[in-house]
């Protein structure tokens, strides 16, 4: 009796450790930590160099939530990757992501993956609200103005770091999804913007996980693009106020004070008006001290 009771056991103790390895047997119980731990121990993707930035704009996610889906944004800035992070280490910035990536490819991580950065807002994927809960938000370094190119660095930077992530946490790449998607209401957002290819992430990240993957020849600039301090855009139906412009052309309403002193006098918004936006983070930080 005392053998069959052992040899039970030892059948269960190996039926737990067979499901701790396959994938998408992730309990649903497990905290984020949890999750990160032990996603890990079975990533088949090597983790790119990263730099960590901290931001205090995070708190914790929700007890039981999973990561279950990955969000790109644009930046909507000229700055690099470290000026993009030190703007989400004001605290009155109001917004983080987990991870920014530079023009030349570089990674920087202002929000550990286990925490719940502010990157979404108001937002909804595959029916679920409050898209921050579940997911990890990716910041890519562009103006977001659909002329500035993405650099094939940039593409490479991308693809192996959210190939690293829907190893470690099992996310299936049709949950890999743009801002400008999940948004609420439709049209709130507009990153990434019309010329970035979600289609050549995915297809990169498959090629990696199946060890198809080649690194792209051109190598990352030498020197960062002389990118203008500010940009006009046009209002459009439905854009009443400047809250509403930095909200989809900076991807944060807290920047509407920038607007308005880039175009002192301006009171009243209507279609067809141009408006400059800034592009770098400077007169935020100057006005919010």
């Amino acid at each position: 009796m005392r053998r069959n009771s052992a040899s039970l056991i030892g059948l269960t103790v190996l039926a737990l450790s067979a499901c701790a390895l396959q994938p998408g047997l992730i309990p649903q119980s497990l905290n984020p930590a949890q999750v990160q731990s032990q996603s890990k121990v079975r990533s088949r993707v090597a983790r790119p160099e990263v730099q960590d930035f901290p931001s205090p704009n995070h708190n914790e996610r929700p007890a039981g939530a999973r990561i279950s889906a990955i969000v790109l944004h644009h930046t909507a800035m000229a700055g690099n990757a470290q000026a993009v992070a030190r703007f989400f280490a004001n605290p009155k910035a109001g917004v983080s992501s987990h991870y920014v990536i530079d023009r030349d490819g570089s990674i920087v991580q202002p929000v550990a993956d286990n925490l719940r950065s502010w990157h979404a807002g108001k937002s909804e994927f595959n029916g679920v609200g409050n898209v921050n809960d579940f997911s990890i938000g990716i910041e890519i370094c562009n103006l977001g103005d659909s002329l500035e190119p993405y650099s094939d660095a940039q593409y490479d930077g991308i693809i192996r770091l959210v190939a690293w992530l829907v190893s470690t946490y099992q996310v299936p790449l049709e949950s890999i999804t743009r801002h400008r998607d999940i948004a609420i209401p439709a049209g709130r957002k507009i990153d990434t913007s019309n010329n970035f290819s979600v289609a050549r992430v995915v297809q990169g990240v498959q090629a990696l996980l199946n060890g198809s993957y080649t690194s792209p020849v051109a190598p990352p600039p030498a020197t960062p693009p002389n990118l203008p301090e500010f940009r006009t855009v046009v209002v459009q139906q439905g854009q009443t106020t400047l809250q509403d412009l930095a909200d989809i052309h900076l991807d944060n309403a807290n920047r509407w004070v920038e607007i308005q002193a880039l175009n002192p006098g301006l009171s009243t918004l209507k279609p067809g008006l141009k408006v400059k936006i800034p592009t770098t983070t400077e007169m935020f930080d100057r006005l919010s001290r």
